[in-house]
């Protein structure tokens, strides 16, 4: 790989509808760079089926990056994130059903302890208002051979960017990291400040929150 592989990059915004190799690709990432997300442990339908609710979606946000023709990395994000649940209400149902066939129980705990909100127990109220208010960013993957040369980094700028000008205005963005590695490339490398923790089985997730400069 070039050390110059982030000045190749193209940024792209889904809207209505991915092509089976856009889905390939970006599926792909879900399933072996973003393990700790519930929507990774999903069959490949139900994926196919939350990805295509979210590009029709004027609440949410999926951009790819590419070089050449391949998608290296992806970011899905929410104006607000209480729709990353109401916009997907219409697969709450078969969601679960799969998970309870599948005796998935943790992760069936794990998703009514979020829908229910039961996960902010340990953010203090202040800080909960002001994840509300916030542009969610839900999603983010970078394909391994690409990491660590600053196209995580400068992809997630320019998205920011791009929604910010041309698409929603926000003051605030939020972010969870599952573990120690996200949590600091979110905080050294975007300048993410950390506010609390929420609640999942067996494990915390970090809750950070930076304003949009």
């Amino acid at each position: 790989m070039t050390k110059n592989n982030k000045d190749n990059i193209n940024i792209f915004l889904h809207k209505n509808e991915l092509s089976d190799e856009e889905f390939k690709d970006i599926h792909f990432l879900i399933k072996y760079e973003n393990t700790d997300s519930i929507l990774s442990k999903l069959g490949k339908d139900l994926i196919r089926d939350y990805l295509n609710i979210a590009v029709k979606s004027d609440n949410i946000f999926l951009f790819s990056c590419k070089i050449e023709d391949q998608i290296i990395g992806y970011t899905l994000l929410a104006k607000r994130s209480e729709y990353l649940i109401d916009e997907f209400i219409d697969l709450k149902f078969k969601i679960l059903l799969r998970l309870f066939k599948k005796v998935k129980f943790f992760l069936l705990l794990n998703i009514l302890i979020s829908y229910f909100k039961l996960d902010l127990l340990f953010i203090k109220k202040k800080n909960k208002k002001l994840i509300k208010q916030s542009l969610n960013l839900n999603l983010l993957a970078i394909k391994k051979q690409y990491q660590s040369q600053g196209i995580g980094k400068l992809f997630s700028q320019k998205v920011l960017e791009k929604i910010y000008q041309n698409y929603f205005k926000f003051d605030f963005i939020s972010v969870e990291a599952p573990n120690i590695n996200s949590l600091n490339f979110y905080v050294n490398k975007l300048n993410f400040k950390l506010i609390g923790r929420k609640i999942r089985f067996f494990k915390f997730f970090f809750v950070l929150v930076k304003d949009k400069t």
